[in-house]
Formats: C-alpha cells, sequence, structure tokens
C-alpha cells in the first residue's frame, strides 16, 4: 500500500521545520558549514527527505533569509501601526529593529552573514528566482525606513541636504553597527546601561538629521532639546 499523500499543512510545517534547523546550522557554521546531510541529520531524516522541498542548500540558505525578512518586516510594520505621528513611529521603527535582532538573534545573524554567494552569483541558474526574491526581501526593509524617515522629516519640516536613499541607508548602517557591537559585546564592556547607549545612540541619530536640515551657520543652534 502506498504511503498516505502528506497534506498541504503537513508539508508546510515540514518545510518549516527544516527551514528551523537549517537556521540553526547557518547561525552556527555559517553559509559553508550547511549540507543537505547535516541538515538531514539535525531533523532525523535522510537527505533525500531535504530534497523533497528544496532543490539544493542554496534554496534552503535564501528561504531562510526570505523568511527573516518577512518577520522583521512584519514586526515593524506592527509597531508602527501602533503610535501615530512621524516621531513616535520612527522611534517605534529604530526600537523595533533593534528588538527583533536582539529577540532573534539567529535570524539577525544569518541575515548579516558576509560570506555567502550573492544575487549576481545565481544569475542564469536555477536559482536565478530565489535569489531575486531574497533581494526583494531585503529592498522591503530598505524601503519600509525610508518611509518611516521621510514621515518623521515631514513632521518635523526637515530638508535634508543629502538624497533620502542615502539617508535611509545610513540609518540601516547606524543599526547594524549598533548590533554588532552588542553581539560582540563591545558595548557590554563600554557602557554599564545598555538602554541608555540606545537612547543616547537614537537622540544622535535624529539629530544628526535636524542639523543636515539646517543651513551651516544655524546647526547646533535649535535649543529644543530634541
Amino acid at each position: 500500500m502506498p504511503p498516505r499523500e502528506k497534506t498541504p499543512a503537513e508539508k508546510a510545517a515540514e518545510k518549516a521545520r527544516i527551514l528551523d534547523a537549517a537556521l540553526d546550522i547557518l547561525a552556527a557554521d555559517g553559509y559553508e558549514g550547511l549540507t543537505m546531510r547535516r541538515l538531514g541529520q539535525k531533523i532525523g531524516a535522510s537527505a533525500t527527505k531535504i530534497y523533497l522541498y528544496f532543490v539544493n542548500k542554496d534554496e534552503v540558505y535564501l528561504s531562510v533569509v526570505i523568511e527573516g525578512y518577512r518577520q522583521l518586516c512584519d514586526s515593524l510594520r506592527q509597531a508602527m501601526e501602533t503610535v501615530s505621528g512621524g516621531e513616535a513611529q520612527f522611534d517605534a521603527f529604530l526600537h523595533t529593529y533593534l528588538e527583533f535582532a536582539w529577540s532573534h538573534p539567529t535570524f539577525y545573524e544569518v541575515m548579516a552573514l558576509k560570506k555567502v554567494p550573492m544575487q549576481a552569483d545565481y544569475a542564469g541558474t536555477e536559482m536565478e528566482e530565489v535569489a531575486r526574491r531574497k533581494y526583494e526581501a531585503g529592498m522591503e526593509v530598505f524601503t519600509l525606513t525610508r518611509q518611516v524617515m521621510e514621515h518623521y522629516l515631514s513632521d518635523k519640516g526637515y530638508t535634508l541636504q543629502v538624497s533620502r536613499d542615502a539617508a535611509a541607508f545610513s540609518i540601516i548602517v547606524f543599526l547594524n553597527g549598533l548590533l554588532n557591537t552588542y553581539y560582540n559585546r563591545l558595548a557590554h564592556t563600554v557602557f554599564s546601561d545598555l538602554d541608555q547607549l540606545l537612547g543616547d545612540c537614537i537622540r544622535l541619530l535624529k539629530n544628526s538629521f535636524r542639523n543636515s536640515a539646517l543651513s551651516e551657520g544655524d546647526q547646533f543652534q535649535d535649543k529644543s532639546g530634541e
């Protein structure tokens, strides 16, 4: 008697279980440490079973990152929907981005992996479409960053002297840099109060937008204490 065909829900659950196992391997040993054989061993199955759901390890890796971006974007949108006003949404966005990385360290570490194939490496291969979806998922984070920044700038009446794309990119660089000091424990070594450090860094970021919007002679003259 042939085995029973799994239901769509069962297949989705099995695929999610594979991705959870892959996430652990990627976070611990990077892209090079992920193999279909090792992934099968981690879930107690043969590598053949993994191939029922994924073409190769690249599809597994790309799918993990896509899921990480999806969860991050969902968290950011939910946080921004709970408050009103440009500044409140900007603050919620910044805090939620950092809290997501702190609450999901394996996702953040995998999403920030450096020694991985880039989108161009998949051009002309069977993974090109999946790599495109990974790129689009990452760009969705950038788009949300720019949108919440522009709402904040509009509410404040700021007109930046740099491009909006460069400003949005600087926010992502700032957040990831701050997170790196958290994960390598540099922040813990230098500062005893990490909550205060976070608040101070966010105030400095917001002040940089204010000063970029002011003329050179007016910089640092605003005493409103943003």
